[in-house]
């Protein structure tokens, strides 16, 4: 396959059919980014054994929803069969809102899952607040983010995201996400498993090089997945570091129940502080967001466009709103998913499709769930690892786009670095940041809240008092 244009590769994407006055087919830059095609485009379909295999290995990447729901539980003192309930609601409604999306929202390869952003300012919430009025906070943040992405609001905004202002956001998540993923990689410090993380990260690049060098393609696009299994499943059962337990002890069939931890009218209460401090951190899920469908489109040889933004927020807000109702957490784009399909160069949507099946099934059936668990930590994390590079390969791409002017060096060099610091300086002064007010905590506390806050406005200030302002072009 040749290289091509973004324009060229969305030219053969089919459109959706919507009103003329709100189409959405602007595009979000005016540039056209010269990039290295995926070998499954996003309207390509594998064939089913591919299909099959590359969905499995999108699911093998997201562990949030068994961790963040263990947080929030902890956090407002639910029991562990409550958390249990949690983490099989996250995954029903991962599975049915990823279907949604890729099938008739954005239809960016995405798959949906717990925001950490989103998560941990309701975590919050609930520590100060108390659960009910954390789940009705979540519930009215969730509307709010549908009313954002459905009104088209976020349509004239885009001149403020040029690609260079979304490739600190897209290389800041990288960044974050593999703090997180280091972090699991020493959770068990013994040499048996910090030897089997190495293997497993070895065996990605081997598998890969075996595979382009001998034109065995499914062995190259596969090798996450292959990795995984081999040294987290494989060798960690043979070597008995692998708790197979869980997955005894897990049921084979189970539903989401309705109203689960209350509802509107049901005991959930309207809590203003809660409110408010729930709603900051959705803005910055939106940003997230947004610069996630930034780096998928970049992975994924198709033209950014407002459409992408606008229908992509409220299929979140959608998701984020009916959740609670279930005992699910808002949801968000994975990066990390983005990380695979650069990984791989897979963008095709019907795996993302099968994936969004297969977390459905994880959720019904918490037995099967229960095999991701399974995998030790730290070979997920060592595994991560590697797809957190790619994430920030794609911020990198996306960050020398643009005149690189005095306002790109300026909002770059500042944004980037207080992303990447101010989290784990504030962190570091532990009494003096539980002090803070919540909405302070999640600023400075989140990497990728700050990277968004600062691109957005040193970009817009720099460019409006500098000689070069006028030099990008925007779209019209």
């Amino acid at each position: 396959m040749s290289t091509e244009s973004l324009r060229t590769r969305e030219e053969r994407t089919p459109a959706i059919p919507v009103p003329s006055a709100t189409s959405g087919d602007e595009r979000v830059w005016a540039e056209d980014l010269e990039i290295l095609p995926p070998h499954y485009g996003v309207d390509d379909v594998p064939p089913p054994l591919e299909t099959l295999l590359y969905a499995w290995q999108h699911t093998l990447v997201d562990v949030s929803p068994y961790v963040l729901p263990l947080m929030v539980a902890a956090a407002v003192g639910y029991s562990a069969e409550q958390a249990a309930a949690m983490i099989s609601a996250c995954l029903t409604l991962m599975g049915i809102a990823t279907f949604v999306n890729v099938t008739w929202g954005n239809r960016l390869p995405s798959v949906l899952g717990p925001s950490a952003t989103d998560t941990g300012a309701m975590a919050t919430a609930g520590s100060i607040y108390g659960a009910p009025a954390m789940w009705m906070a979540g519930f009215v943040a969730g509307i709010f983010e549908t009313v954002v992405g459905a009104s088209g609001v976020l349509a004239p905004l885009r001149r403020f995201l040029p690609p260079y202002v979304c490739g600190i956001v897209v290389l800041t998540i990288g960044a974050s996400l593999a703090r997180v993923a280091g972090g699991w990689v020493f959770a068990d410090s013994s040499l048996t498993m910090l030897g089997l993380a190495a293997a497993s990260v070895l065996s990605v690049v081997v598998l890969t090089v075996i595979g382009y060098r001998f034109r065995l393609g499914v062995l190259a696009r596969g090798a996450i997945f292959f990795s995984l299994m081999i040294f987290g499943v494989g060798a960690a059962g043979l070597l008995g570091v692998a708790d197979f337990s869980a997955l005894e002890r897990a049921r084979w069939f189970g539903l989401p129940r309705l109203f689960a931890f209350g509802g509107p009218g049901l005991g959930w209460q309207l809590a203003g502080g809660a409110v408010i401090g729930v709603i900051v951190g959705f803005v910055g899920s939106i940003a997230e967001s947004i610069g996630d469908y930034a780096g998928t489109c970049a992975v994924s040889g198709i033209t950014y466009t407002v459409r992408h933004i606008r229908r992509g927020i409220t299929v979140e807000g959608i998701a984020s709103a009916v959740g609670p109702l279930f005992g699910a957490l808002p949801l968000t784009t994975y990066a990390q998913n983005t990380g695979v399909i650069a990984t791989t160069r897979v963008a095709s949507r019907r795996v993302v499709q099968v994936a969004a099946v297969l977390l459905l099934l994880y959720g019904l059936s918490p037995k099967l769930g229960a095999l991701l668990v399974l995998i030790p930590r730290p070979i997920v994390g060592a595994v991560f690892l590697v797809i957190c590079g790619m994430i920030a390969t794609v911020g990198l791409r996306l960050l020398g786009c643009g005149k690189k002017d005095e306002a790109w060096l300026l909002t770059t060099a500042i944004s980037l670095m207080a992303a990447l610091t101010l989290p784990l300086a504030a962190a570091a002064r532990k009494e003096w940041f539980a002090a803070l007010p919540p909405s302070a905590r999640l600023f400075l506390g989140n990497g990728v809240v700050i990277a968004i806050t600062l691109g957005i406005l040193l970009n817009g200030v720099l460019r409006a008092v500098l000689p070069t302002a006028g030099n990008l072009k925007r779209p019209a």
